[in-house]
């Protein structure tokens, strides 16, 4: 079973990795490792699995100057690409944990959130049974980025033409690693609401 939740939000940056440089571009999907690890935060608890689908969004900049924490110098701006106005669609595993999920709350997602972005609404809009998934799979490309650990969580069940990248996973409070994962443009068969334009 899963949960489908709205998801609104006026301005999020979703960032990229990247080193050096003074642009940042932000992720133009939700994904697996951004969304799960802020609902696993909202509800204290590992056993949470979601990914999330942006279906509308306008791209905007916002320029900032980091400081050095020793000299309080500001260092070279940095430009940073945001997305607003954005509408998108939360897609959680049913659990006795995420049963317990409010109708609507928010949450904070991504980058520069002392800055004010990343607030995000949630609203219910359904369950969806796991025959009505099954029923829906087809073939198309994908539209968000799930590691290939939980491919089956979400019945991605064939990958056809795979854009593999890494997503971060958190295995501590202050470490991690990258695990592979499929990113978006991925040509799998999939529930129809994880593909794009289908």
């Amino acid at each position: 079973m899963f949960i489908e939740y709205a998801l609104e939000s006026e301005a999020l940056i979703l960032g990229e990795r990247i080193k050096g440089g003074i642009f940042r571009p932000t992720a133009k999907c939700l994904r697996y490792s951004t969304i799960s690890g802020a609902l696993r935060s909202y509800l204290g608890s590992e056993n949470v699995h979601a990914v999330g689908v942006i279906d509308e969004y306008k791209v905007e900049y916002f320029t900032y100057s980091p400081q050095d924490k020793v000299t309080r110098k500001s260092k070279i701006p940095i430009i940073a690409e945001v997305l607003t106005n954005v509408k998108a669609r939360v897609y959680i595993i049913e659990n006795e944990i995420t049963s317990k999920l409010p109708k609507e709350f928010n949450l904070f997602l991504g980058g520069l959130r002392t800055k004010g972005f990343g607030l995000c609404n949630l609203s219910f809009v359904r369950r969806i049974s796991k025959e009505d998934a099954k029923s829906s799979i087809r073939l198309g490309y994908l539209a968000t980025r799930i590691p290939e650990k939980v491919l089956n969580l979400f019945m991605i069940t064939n990958v056809m033409k795979p854009v593999y990248g890494y997503l971060f996973e958190p295995t501590s409070d202050s470490s991690g690693v990258y695990v592979r994962s499929l990113f978006e443009g991925s040509l799998v068969y999939a529930p129809k609401f994880l593909l794009k334009g289908v």
